[in-house]
């Protein structure tokens, strides 16, 4: 009888630890996929993240909404969108390089802390020649918005699309 329990209880941490081998190969989908950006991408960045904060600010209150970023921003438009939501006055949780390499351990203790405040703030943005695309993702509802380049200087390229 002892043996069977031993026997199962070590096939579920030979279970569980495959599946934490296997979390720690997943790659982040978000983020920047600009690949050898322009030395003028950082200028496009600044003015597509002022211009999602724009709409952010039309759909949340500020001073009453916490986002929490579900990966790293360290692109020149996470950089610019986190700074502007927080001049804004949103509450912006960040999350570091570490914590996305422990997602075992904060998984085996998120059953013992409260769960977290906030809306799940994730964005992808990436080109295709000089048309450039932001798709924003905040909880369930998706924003998207295209930009175009022309003469040195990046413009909308249409309306936001909103999907819930």
């Amino acid at each position: 009888m002892m043996n069977k329990m031993i026997a199962a209880s070590h096939s579920i941490f030979i279970l569980i630890l495959v599946l934490l081998l296997l979390s720690g190969c997943a790659t982040q989908p978000y983020g920047s996929f600009i690949q050898n950006p322009s030395p003028i991408y950082n200028r496009y960045s600044k003015v597509m993240a002022d211009d999602v904060t724009a709409q952010i600010v039309r759909l949340y209150q500020a001073a009453n909404t916490q986002f929490n970023l579900r990966h790293v921003a360290i692109d020149p438009f996470g950089k610019a969108l986190i700074e502007n939501l927080r001049l804004e006055g949103f509450a912006v949780q960040e999350v570091t390089q570490q914590s996305i390499q422990q997602p075992i351990f904060a998984a085996l203790h998120q059953l013992e802390t409260e769960p977290q405040k906030g809306l799940a703030l994730s964005y992808i943005i990436d080109q295709s020649g000089d048309l450039y695309h932001v798709k924003l993702m905040i909880d369930d509802m998706r924003l998207s918005r295209a930009f175009s380049v022309q003469a040195d200087s990046i413009h909308p390229a249409g309306l936001w699309v909103r999907k819930e």
